[in-house]
């Protein structure tokens, strides 16, 4: 019996895993695939204007939404809902002058956008804000199943919209204003489909509650600011057309910080209705170093060593400018096998996790300033890198600590260094293999082989993680 129940329980989250990635895979994968038609297509002072719109919108979004996503993922809806009307005046007199001092700002700072592009950016981010709300409401009712149903729509329309206004004559006005009337479609359809009820309660402390929710909103406000400031901070030195340059260089593959958000939202999900268990959020803390690795590692080697090759491909040598920055950018992506702060955000310990997001801001404007001069735009890329692991080994110190345990109880390293190094010497040999074969036969050859790998890779883990029992019995 208790066999059965385990089975059933792994079944259940493997499902919500799937549901939860498939659901944001495909937006951020469909803008990704934008950003390269549109790299290829548009001149430079076009193509960077336009990657700035969704810098601009990311950040007024966080700052404006003010870790409201997170609190809904980690508290009980039914609290949550009885904690905001019992202090609606001072939560509605909040928001409100966030929301109203978000948008003048960015109305007055903007660059590159005219006053009327602007307002309808102020209108497109106000929907898009919206949007998320209900989504994570859906998504913390387990309607995971029918976001990723409107997610896939959305996507659809949302490619079509791109498509149509670069092949007609391409405005960026027209292409928000298509966008805008598509996200009302789907916040629409975000209220009208059915949802279960949280099952369990957790008994907080309202006065403790409230300085967690304002302890998440400044770090979600700081980790967008940290996310995108190497960006931010060059918009404003760089002519449009050096900065789509910088911004090719730099972009990160949006597949890696979906897999990170999913994870999180996951954990949170997981972790927030079993905080007596500390055996049973250790084993899920670590199955995501697992779980995540075994698609990051190869995918970080494939881009490492056939870079050069993919840039002449996907851009046809337009941005070739922006390798040595990419170079720089992808050493990154070793670190993107977990979400760090996601057993802190449980534990209501959002002031340790304030103080990361500010230790990683100070430490990446500190070695921005300094390796700017030296480095140029190389050094800002080298100065987010650094910071980032920083910031990582931090959340993990301090994890361990809630949990009174080590870091090394919580990050399986020696699996994780033997992976690497396996993976690591597999890709240099097959680099050597086939050096000198045609250019797309060669990008053809190397993903494949990362397919391979990352197939085998989740298929060995899961046959080892249903084989696990995750069920104390006595």
């Amino acid at each position: 019996m208790i066999n059965s129940v385990n089975q059933n329980y792994k079944s259940l989250a493997v499902q919500k895993f799937f549901w939860l990635f498939l659901g944001r895979v495909l937006p951020v994968i469909i803008l990704f695939v934008i950003s390269i038609i549109y790299s290829r297509k548009l001149p430079f002072d076009d193509y960077g204007t336009f990657q700035s719109v969704w810098i601009y919108v990311n950040i007024v979004n966080v700052i404006i939404s003010f870790g409201l996503s997170a609190v809904i993922l980690s508290t009980n809806l039914k609290f949550l809902s009885s904690f905001i009307k019992k202090n609606k005046k001072k939560i509605g007199l909040f928001y409100s002058l966030l929301w109203l001092c978000g948008l003048v700002a960015f109305f007055l700072f903007a660059k590159n956008f005219y006053p009327s592009l602007k307002v309808l950016l102020i209108a497109f981010i106000i929907i898009q804000n919206i949007s998320n709300i209900f989504e994570t409401i859906l998504i913390k009712e387990h309607g995971e199943k029918y976001s990723f149903v409107i997610n896939f729509f959305y996507s659809l329309f949302f490619l079509g919209c791109h498509l149509y206004v670069l092949l007609t004559n391409y405005s960026l006005y027209n292409l928000i204003a298509c966008i805008c009337i598509l996200s009302v479609l789907k916040l629409i359809a975000m209220r009208i489909v059915p949802a279960k009820k949280e099952m369990h309660e957790n008994s907080i402390d309202e006065k403790h509650f409230l300085n967690h929710w304002g302890y998440l909103g400044l770090n979600d406000v700081l980790g967008v600011i940290s996310k995108w400031m190497d960006k931010f901070f060059l918009l404003y030195l760089l002519t449009a057309a050096d900065f789509a340059i910088f911004f090719n260089g730099s972009f990160e593959i949006p597949l890696f910080g979906l897999l990170i958000s999913v994870a999180g939202s996951f954990l949170l999900i997981e972790i927030s209705g079993n905080l007596v268990d500390t055996d049973k959020i250790k084993r899920l803390f670590r199955e995501s170093f697992n779980t995540l690795s075994t698609i990051v590692f190869p995918l970080f080697f494939f881009l490492f060593f056939f870079r050069n090759d993919l840039f002449s491909i996907v851009f046809k040598e337009k941005y070739n400018a922006s390798l040595p920055i990419f170079v720089i950018s992808i050493f990154i992506l070793p670190m993107r096998i977990s979400n760090y702060s996601v057993i802190l955000q449980c534990f209501s310990q959002g002031k340790k996790i304030l103080w990361g997001s500010i230790l990683d801001i100070c430490i990446a404007v500190i070695l921005m300033l300094v390796l700017y001069p030296l480095m140029g735009t190389r050094g800002v890329a080298l100065a987010i890198v650094i910071s980032t692991y920083v910031q990582a080994t931090y959340y993990l110190w301090h994890s361990a600590k809630i949990l009174n345990t080590s870091v090394f109880q919580l990050l399986p390293l020696q699996k994780l260094a033997i992976k690497f190094l396996i993976i690591l010497t597999l890709y240099a040999v097959l680099f050597f293999i086939i050096s000198g074969i045609g250019l797309k036969l060669k990008v053809a050859i190397a993903s494949l082989f990362t397919a391979i790998i990352i197939f085998a890779g989740i298929l060995k883990y899961f046959k080892l993680f249903f084989n696990k029992n995750y069920v104390q019995t006595s």
